[in-house]
C-alpha cells in the first residue's frame, strides 16, 4: 500500500498583476510577509476553480478578470489579464482546454467568459456574455477535449464551438431549457467527439426533493440539439461509460444502465438505502477511467461503493468519513479515487481523502479549511489529479496549492 507524500506547497492566491500607487510599491513586502498566514489581505483570496495540466497551475484572480499561471514546483510563470474591468465581480474559474493544438485556457465570472492561449501573455479574447440581469451556472460550465465550451445561464444551454477563424472565434449555439432543470452534465466519449453528449436533469420540482418524478435529456454535441428525453422515478445523478454507448442513473431507490443514445433500460437493480432516503447532495456515480468499474455514494455516513460497470453490482465498500460532497474524482490510473466529505458540526472545513482500489484502504487524508466568508458557497475545485500521473493538487486556505504523489 502507497501513501502520499507532499512535493510541492506554494502561494498561489499572491497577486502578481498590476497595482497603483502604494498598493504597487508595497507588493513585494505585504505579500512576502503575508505568505502562509491566515490574516493575508482579501483580495490574496482564491475564490473559485482552478486547474492544471500536470505541468501547470492555473489560478483566478480575486477581484480582476485574469488569472495567474504558476509551475507545478510553485515557480510563479505569468499573469494573464483582459482589458475588461468590473471590480463587483470575481473571476471565478479557469478551465484548461486539453487536446487544443494551439493550448487554451478559459476564465471569467457569471456574466463573461474570455478564451487565452497557453503560450502567450496576451492572447486574451472576450467569446460569452449574458444579458444584464442573467448569470452563468458556473459549477455546470465544461470543456471538451477539443475545446468544445458546455454551460448553463438561466433556462438556456450553450454550446461554444471552435470554429477554426481566428476573428470568429467560436460560435454560440443556443438550446432553450425548461425551468426545471437543475443538473448538467458532460458526457464525453474518449476516443470520438462525435458521440459526446451533454446530458441535464428536469425535476419537477427542486433536486432537494425526494421521490418525484424526474426526466433525463440527452443533448448532442455534433448536432447541438436535443435529440432524446427519458421519464424516470427519480434521478439523483448519472455518469458516462468512458467508451462504451451507456449511461448509468443513479435514482432514489435504484441503479439503471441505459444504451446511448436511445436511452434504453439496459439493467437496472434496486439499492437498499440504509437510515431513510438519500440526500441529493451526497449523491454521486463517477465511471473509472478504463470503465471496469463506478464509484457510487448515496449515504449520510459516507460509504463508497465500487460497482461492476456491467452487472452494476458491488465489488468493494469503501469505508468513508461522513457527508460526502460531490466532488469525487478518479486519478488516471483508475488505482485511487477521491473524496471530499464535509466536516460535522464546522462550516469551514472539509476532509479530503483517497482511496486505494487495490487495497481498499485509505492511504491520504488531509483537512482543507476555508476562509469564512466562503463557508457557506466553498470553491467548486479544491483538488485537481493531474491527467497524466498520479498526482495531486489540492487547494489550502483559499490561499495555497499543495501537490502530493505516492510515495
Amino acid at each position: 500500500m502507497a501513501n502520499f507524500k507532499q512535493i510541492a506547497d506554494f502561494d498561489v492566491a499572491r497577486y502578481r498583476g498590476v497595482r497603483s500607487g502604494l498598493g504597487k510599491c508595497a507588493d513585494g513586502f505585504f505579500r512576502d510577509f503575508f505568505v502562509g498566514h491566515d490574516n493575508a489581505l482579501p483580495d490574496e483570496r482564491l475564490h473559485g476553480a482552478f486547474d492544471w495540466d500536470g505541468e501547470i497551475v492555473y489560478v483566478p484572480c480575486g477581484y480582476e478578470s485574469a488569472f495567474n499561471a504558476w509551475s507545478s514546483i510553485g515557480r510563479f510563470l505569468k499573469h494573464v489579464q483582459s482589458n475588461h474591468h468590473d471590480a463587483s465581480r470575481k473571476v471565478c474559474f479557469v478551465r484548461y482546454c486539453t487536446g487544443v493544438v494551439d493550448g487554451g485556457i478559459i476564465f471569467g465570472n457569471d456574466r463573461i467568459i474570455f478564451s487565452a492561449s497557453v503560450h502567450t501573455s496576451t492572447a486574451v479574447q472576450k467569446i460569452f456574455e449574458t444579458k444584464e440581469g442573467c448569470t452563468i451556472d458556473v459549477h455546470s460550465l465544461s470543456v471538451t477535449a477539443d475545446g468544445t465550451i458546455v454551460f448553463k445561464a438561466d433556462h438556456v444551454l450553450y454550446i461554444l464551438s471552435r470554429s477554426g477563424n481566428a476573428i470568429t472565434g467560436y460560435v454560440t449555439q443556443p438550446i432553450p431549457l425548461n425551468s426545471g432543470i437543475n443538473r448538467i452534465k458532460l458526457l464525453e466519449h474518449r476516443l470520438d467527439s462525435d458521440f459526446s453528449y451533454v446530458a441535464a436533469c428536469e425535476a419537477r420540482k427542486s433536486a432537494a426533493k425526494l421521490g418525484e418524478s424526474a426526466k433525463l435529456w440527452l443533448v448532442s454535441l455534433k448536432s447541438s440539439s436535443v435529440i432524446n428525453r427519458l421519464e424516470m422515478e427519480s434521478i439523483l445523478d448519472f455518469s458516462r461509460h468512458p467508451y462504451k454507448p451507456e449511461l448509468v442513473v443513479l435514482g432514489q431507490n435504484k441503479l439503471t444502465l441505459l444504451s446511448l443514445p436511445d436511452l434504453k433500460t439496459v439493467r437496472s437493480v434496486a439499492l437498499p438505502f440504509a437510515g431513510g432516503n438519500p440526500d441529493p447532495v451526497c449523491a454521486n456515480a463517477v465511471y473509472s477511467p478504463n470503465g471496469q468499474y463506478f464509484a457510487l455514494t448515496y449515504a449520510g455516513n459516507g460509504d463508497v461503493e465500487i460497482r461492476g460497470a456491467g452487472t452494476l453490482e458491488t465489488v468493494y465498500t469503501l469505508n468513508g468519513r461522513g457527508f460526502p460532497l460531490v466532488d469525487m474524482a478518479w486519478d488516471s490510473t483508475g488505482n485511487y479515487l477521491a473524496c471530499r466529505f464535509a466536516v460535522l458540526f464546522d462550516p469551514v472545513k472539509f476532509e479530503l481523502t483517497v482511496f486505494d482500489i487495490r487495497s481498499q484502504e485509505i492511504v491520504f487524508d488531509i483537512t482543507i479549511n476555508h476562509q469564512k466568508e466562503t463557508a457557506e458557497k466553498s470553491p467548486e475545485t479544491v483538488f485537481r489529479w493531474s491527467p497524466r500521473a498520479t498526482e495531486l493538487a489540492c487547494l489550502i486556505d483559499n490561499q495555497r496549492i499543495r501537490i502530493y504523489k505516492p510515495a
